[in-house]
């Protein structure tokens, strides 16, 4: 437990926790200490201005009845001692003719010739500790009058910098409090973020070791965690849809592989028997070098899915118009429909831009074309078309009339050597559509199977709709 709680203390989320608690705690004692200084500034300025008020007032005195009405005026406001107001009249002599202080300040002046200073006052008499003396903070100001005398007046401000000495402690205590209790509440946060990513973690630790269930627990909050949660199980769907493809493919490969093997062996063994002729051995070569012939065409489709799947094609990706594309092929296929007895037209929309690898686009629109040639019956029609959608896409689109393909199976026909059992009896791998799904892919584009105009008689229909849905190419600029 010792070593999980130092473990914590390393942690990104506990030092960013520190660190925002200790800039909450340095913004709020540089916003608390701008108050402390507004407030005792002001305090010395409404100290200063009393001063200076009294200083007028003194001197008023005097210009009207010399030094006298001076000492008379300072004796009045003196009496009782019980005045904040503190004053000493000095003769030129140094002795003290009249006010409440035993002698001048021992401190030296400010700036302004302002004095702060402490002196000792008589309690209130009839209170505790009557006769005792307590010290208290005045500030004042010396004045020079004519003649040699020397004129102190001051005002008591102990109140007001008890006042402000007990908000500096306030401040500090405030300070203090904050950072403890910024601490506190990021530790509390950084805890459950910790705990958030630990589940993450041991996910992918189990993952690692091999398991591929588990699943990054999720809040639905949408949160960074929530979304790093999403697309971490959105991988993990991904590897594990990759590696239950590969686990099946080499029993798909070794299917579909084992029958032309297995006669390219037999007619390869009929071509070593003594008792056959020259003409027998060659066309079971023939027919050998046709098995292999089928046997690369697999392996080469494999190979391109794998190049593709890797992103490999993405470089040869530039501006083409798709009509040119869909041009070609038409006028590829329109014999080879004449050939097999079935109606061939096409209807090409010019005037658009897609961004795309043309011998890869060409590929997977030959492939749909391969498959509406090889399963329409003879009697039936194919069609090729080239629009914008309205939803602002291009689309490559090849219509027939042959048996369609079910809607439970529209989504595992594009899988590799799926190949239904209507197509068993037919030549294929089980790639093509694999192969065209591909290459929508690696153009941002979708792959779409749907039912055909075809009518379910005498062998035709409902048909088959497959079309190739890319993206428009930005304006250039």
């Amino acid at each position: 437990m010792a070593r999980r709680s130092t473990a914590f203390l390393r942690t990104t989320a506990f030092r960013q926790t520190l660190l925002s608690a200790a800039l909450f705690a340095l913004s709020s004692f540089v916003t608390l200490g701008f108050v402390y200084a507004a407030s005792a500034g002001m305090m010395l300025r409404r100290a200063d201005a009393a001063i200076n008020e009294e200083v007028e007032v003194l001197d008023q005195r005097f210009q009207a009845g010399g030094i006298a009405t001076v000492n008379r005026y300072i004796l009045q406001r003196t009496v009782g001692g019980g005045a904040d107001y503190l004053y000493l009249l000095i003769n030129p002599n140094g002795r003290t003719m009249s006010g409440n202080l035993t002698g001048l300040p021992n401190v030296q002046p400010d700036a302004e010739g302002r004095l702060q200073f402490t002196y000792r006052r008589p309690l209130a008499s009839g209170g505790v500790g009557e006769g005792e003396k307590d010290d208290r903070t005045a500030r004042g100001q010396i004045i020079n009058l004519p003649s040699g005398y020397y004129l102190f007046v001051g005002l008591d401000v102990h109140e007001e910098t008890r006042l402000v000495s007990r908000m500096l402690n306030t401040i500090l205590a405030a300070s203090a409090l904050a950072l403890a209790l910024g601490v506190a509440a990021g530790i509390f946060v950084s805890r459950r973020f910790v705990r958030r990513l630990d589940r993450i973690n041991n996910v992918a630790r189990r993952v690692r070791a091999g398991d591929l269930q588990p699943r990054a627990p999720r809040t639905y909050s949408g949160d960074e965690l929530d979304e790093l949660s999403e697309n971490f199980n959105n991988m993990l769907d991904r590897v594990e849809a990759l590696m239950l493809r590969m686990r099946h493919t080499g029993d798909s490969i070794a299917h579909d592989l084992r029958t032309p093997l297995t006669r390219m062996r037999n007619r390869l063994d009929e071509a070593l028997r003594e008792d056959g002729d020259l003409e027998a051995r060659e066309q079971a070569l023939e027919r050998a070098v046709a098995d292999t012939d089928e046997l690369l065409g697999i392996f080469n489709a494999i190979l391109s899915l794998s190049r593709l799947e890797a992103g490999e094609s993405r470089a040869s990706i530039v501006r083409l118009d798709p009509a040119d594309i869909a041009g070609d092929l038409a006028e590829l296929y329109e014999p080879v429909c004449e050939d097999e007895g079935l109606a061939f037209d096409s209807e090409i929309q010019s005037g658009l831009c897609m961004l795309g690898d043309r011998g890869l686009v060409s590929q997977a629109l030959a492939n749909i074309l391969d498959n509406a040639v090889k399963y329409t019956p003879e009697g039936g029609a194919v069609t090729l078309r080239l629009r914008e959608t309205g939803d602002g896409m291009i689309e490559f689109s090849v219509t027939d009339t042959g048996p369609g393909v079910p809607d439970a199976d529209r989504d595992r026909v594009v899988q590799r050597f799926v190949r239904l059992d209507n197509s068993r009896t037919l030549p294929g791998s089980g790639l093509g559509l694999s192969l065209v799904q591909a290459i929508t892919d690696v153009h941002n584009g979708r792959f779409e199977l749907a039912e055909g105009p075809g009518v379910v008689a005498d062998g035709h229909g409902p048909g088959l709709r497959a079309a190739l849905v890319f993206p428009k190419a930005p304006a250039e600029t």
